[in-house]
């Protein structure tokens, strides 16, 4: 998370919050948006405490999508 939150913004990235997630774990989490496309990044460090491994959850939300079968049906 700490490589993220320093990289992301050399992508063009701008962060806009870095803390918990108001989860009752408190996991992480970082919120980005890319300055050129306007996407919008939630990247959120899931805790193991159910004894599992941690995981690194993200959720990426664009303003547009288009598949390669848009295309072909028009």
């Amino acid at each position: 998370m700490a490589n993220l939150r320093q990289e992301l913004p050399n992508q063009g990235w701008k962060i806009e919050k870095v803390g918990d997630d108001g989860s009752r774990n408190k996991n992480m989490q970082i919120l980005a948006v890319h300055t050129k496309t306007l996407s919008q990044a939630e990247i959120t460090w899931l805790k193991g405490l159910d004894g599992h491994e941690p995981l690194i959850e993200v959720n990426l939300y664009s303003r547009c999508f288009r598949s390669a079968n848009d295309s072909e049906q028009r």
